[in-house]
């Protein structure tokens, strides 16, 4: 009706306060001002009537990159439900890589149910169609962006105690792409002997952890997110988690195993202590023992051999803005980054072979050229990447 407010559901999973995006997207949809936004959590299952019936009152749904991103498990719960619906639904993709017990193949599997009206990929457009175009009526690239009630700069960068820091998870070998680890291992190992002091682990905050980390940073280091391969069925993945068994002595339990769930249920200090025990032992969990696999070994047995595609799944992450927003000067591999960053202006480009270290280092040392490139970055997303521009994109879509 005229004046009134679209009324969206907005389906999400509440298992971790670790991934910032997640909370930045769902505040960015509450706070919109043409939307009345009514949230449902997928992880207290057993409320189909109530979904149902929310479906009923609703002019609209959305379903946030929680609810596939590591798991299908919760949604497919509800999937049925979805999939009777009146109305459109967009649903976002977390984890858009082949993963170990977070296939591309659930989550196609799931939309195939729900047909959703569209896919809202955080890859280049191609990469989107490829993976989901078969699935959904229309792939549609929606990539995260700019929180800037949040992530904002609160000290000069020369009062900033940390030279480089980072938070970061490791990519796993069957991605077939380490970039990622070859960055942040190179400045964990060097940064003394060129005299950075750096901050570099896997150590993960919550939002206000982060936020507060990266202003104390004048400068971070990260790539492109993704891999170079995806692929719809994961077989390549597959493959290598059978060779992974049949090379691994004990009881392994799976990425994918139902103890997952009951996993997402502890607290985090609980979750670090069984971690501890399922490093070693007869008992292991298979995360822990992907975590150990010779990168080399894995790339020479099922990668190098293969021509790097002309679609893949490289893209620009919620990493990328967060650094922005405070702030922080970030140093790369050249990338396309969805198009939205360019190099040496709104980053500091380093050669994928570190060949020009000396150069990237002696800029980032100088204040004002550092400043120039973190301000120069802030201003341009600023201007047409933040969660408003998203929410304008989504809202269009809708038809609000």
């Amino acid at each position: 009706m005229p004046g009134d407010r679209f009324r969206l559901l907005l389906l999400y999973a509440n298992y971790t306060d670790r991934l910032s995006y997640y909370d930045d997207w769902f505040d960015a949809f509450s706070a919109w001002p043409s939307f009345a936004v009514d949230g449902f959590d997928i992880v207290r299952d057993g409320r189909q009537d109530e979904l149902r019936n929310k479906l009923a009152a609703s002019d609209g749904v959305v379903l946030l990159h929680s609810t596939n991103g590591d798991t299908t498990v919760y949604l497919d719960n509800y999937a049925r439900v979805l999939a009777e619906r009146r109305i459109p639904l967009l649903s976002f993709v977390g984890n858009e890589v082949n993963l170990p017990g977070s296939p591309i193949a659930a989550k196609r599997a799931t939309f195939s149910v729900i047909r959703p009206e569209w896919v809202a990929t955080q890859l280049l457009q191609e990469a989107g169609e490829f993976l989901f175009g078969d699935v959904t009526r229309g792939v549609v690239a929606i990539p995260h962006a700019l929180n800037p009630d949040i992530y904002r700069g609160s000290k000069p960068s020369n009062e900033r105690p940390i030279d480089i820091g980072t938070r970061v998870a490791r990519y796993l070998a069957h991605l077939g792409d380490d970039d990622r680890n070859r960055i942040v291992d190179f400045f964990r190992d060097n940064g003394a002997a060129f005299g950075l002091t750096t901050d570099i682990s896997d150590a993960r905050f919550d939002r206000a952890g982060w936020v507060a980390f990266l202003g104390d940073c004048k400068g971070t280091v990260a790539t492109e997110a993704g891999s170079w391969f995806i692929e719809r069925d994961d077989a390549t993945v597959n493959a290598i988690r059978d060779y992974v068994r049949g090379q691994t002595g004990g009881i392994i339990i799976s990425n994918d195993s139902p103890l997952r769930i009951l996993g997402h249920r502890l607290p985090w200090w609980l979750r670090a202590s069984m971690r501890k025990a399922l490093s070693f032992g007869v008992v292991r969990h298979e995360a822990l023992v992907n975590e150990r696999l010779s990168y080399q070994d894995i790339h020479d047995r099922f990668f190098a051999d293969r021509p790097r595609p002309a679609v893949h799944g490289k893209c620009i992450s919620s990493r990328h803005f967060d650094a922005i927003g405070t702030h922080t000067c970030q140093i790369m591999f050249r990338g396309r980054f969805n198009d939205i960053l360019e190099a040496d202006r709104h980053y500091i480009a380093l050669a994928d072979d570190f060949s020009n270290i000396d150069d990237v280092l002696c800029r980032f040392r100088d204040r004002d050229f550092r400043d120039m490139v973190a301000r120069s970055a802030y201003e341009h997303i600023l201007a047409g990447h933040t969660y408003a521009h998203r929410m304008r994109q989504v809202a269009g879509l809708l038809g609000c």
